[in-house]
């Protein structure tokens, strides 16, 4: 297989990356997406920072994030790393009536990685690269065949997020520990005043170390990560409820909705108003 593939159709995407030696490339920062992502390791070690949690992923996992879920990976110290990245529009698993089984739930587990039995790994590999086989010819049928597979995949996996063992303890070291205290807080208190003065009176930091290490962990500034987290929550808001956006400004943490409106323009490409017309249409 080549190197790399990145299909993309609409909201669809199946990608493959494969990087050899020691410098295979960290994400830049967080992010978060409206679709579900499936992540599966082929080869390599990876570290998949979830929130604000650190889960290290070896050859043969599988992690299955939900929509608008912040996260990003690093490397580790483990040369070569070749992944399968599949991201899916929630509409492609709400339509499918299962008995017994909800394919969505498959992406709010306790903890979002599958540890998987070897031979369970080969068959689900199979199906991944099958999936990036029909998006890449599109043959007649081709959605219907990556919706099945995409089916498989999660009905195979959920009879293994029971067991003690799939679920590989989070991972920290003494570098993160404390910037992930000070995003579990963001995540926690976004709706609230935060200054970074604030938050290095709260946790013992000089003001410089906080913003330089939180920038270094996790690709970010404290303001710029805050922004994101009230844009996600706003996003939701405007999705799924008729709050009028001066509540859902204040809901989120801005006091000021010219404000809010400027930052959620800059981070959307759109203002509220019109995100909440095309997200409902």
């Amino acid at each position: 297989m080549n190197p790399q593939i990145d299909v993309k159709l609409d909201d669809f995407r199946a990608s493959y990356v494969q990087n050899l030696g020691l410098k295979s490339p960290a994400m830049s920062h967080f992010h978060a997406h409206n679709t579900l992502e499936l992540f599966y390791l082929c080869n390599g070690e990876r570290l998949y920072i979830i929130n604000d949690k650190y889960y290290p992923i070896k050859k043969g996992d599988l992690v299955l994030i939900d929509s608008e879920t912040i996260h990003r990976t690093a490397p580790t110290t483990v040369p070569d790393y070749e992944r399968i990245l599949i991201q899916i529009p929630k509409h492609y698993l709400q339509n499918i009536n299962c008995i017994e089984f909800s394919p969505l739930k498959c992406f709010q587990y306790d903890s979002p990685v599958v540890i998987l039995p070897k031979k369970e790994q080969t068959i689900i590999e199979t199906m991944l690269y099958n999936i990036i086989d029909e998006a890449s010819t599109q043959e007649e049928g081709y959605k219907a065949s990556i919706q099945m597979y995409i089916l498989q995949i999660l009905i195979r996996s959920n009879r293994y997020t029971n067991h003690s063992s799939s679920a590989r303890p989070e991972r920290k070291n003494q570098f993160h520990k404390y910037i992930s205290q000070v995003v579990m807080y963001i995540n926690k208190h976004y709706m609230e005043p935060i200054t970074i003065d604030m938050l290095a009176d709260k946790f013992y930091i000089s003001n410089s170390h906080l913003a330089r290490t939180f920038k270094k962990v996790t690709g970010y500034s404290i303001i710029q990560y805050l922004n994101i987290t009230r844009i996600r929550t706003a996003k939701m808001l405007l999705r799924q409820t008729n709050l009028s956006i001066m509540d859902i400004s204040e809901k989120v943490g801005y006091n000021n909705v010219t404000h809010f409106g400027r930052i959620f323009k800059n981070a959307t490409g759109y203002t509220p108003t019109e995100y909440r017309k095309i997200s409902q249409t």
